[in-house]
């Protein structure tokens, strides 16, 4: 994502929790749909030691602590649909 894509998810995210007669619970599900667009790291928890090194194996959702192994890291968390940041290396 680049930052013009993060500027304007922010503004469309802005106009629509400053639009007049519009549901309020209609804005609550938009901007928090808008908001998973823009990516967010995983929590990384590690298991062991391999070559002095901390071997990361398990992640969770920073939006809802949904439980991920490393081989079902995709480009979203597969709970609640957030976008995430990752870096296979």
């Amino acid at each position: 994502m680049t930052a013009q894509d993060k500027d304007r998810i922010e503004c469309a995210i802005r106009h629509i929790q400053t639009a007049v007669d519009i549901d309020p619970w209609a804005v609550e599900i938009a901007v928090e749909a808008m908001q998973k667009q823009m990516p967010k790291e995983l929590i990384a928890e590690g298991d062991g030691y391999a070559d002095g090194e901390m071997v990361y194996d398990s992640f969770y959702c920073p939006s809802c602590d949904h439980h991920m192994e490393d081989y079902e890291v995709k480009g979203y968390c597969p709970n609640c649909g957030q976008k995430i940041c990752w870096d296979e290396e």
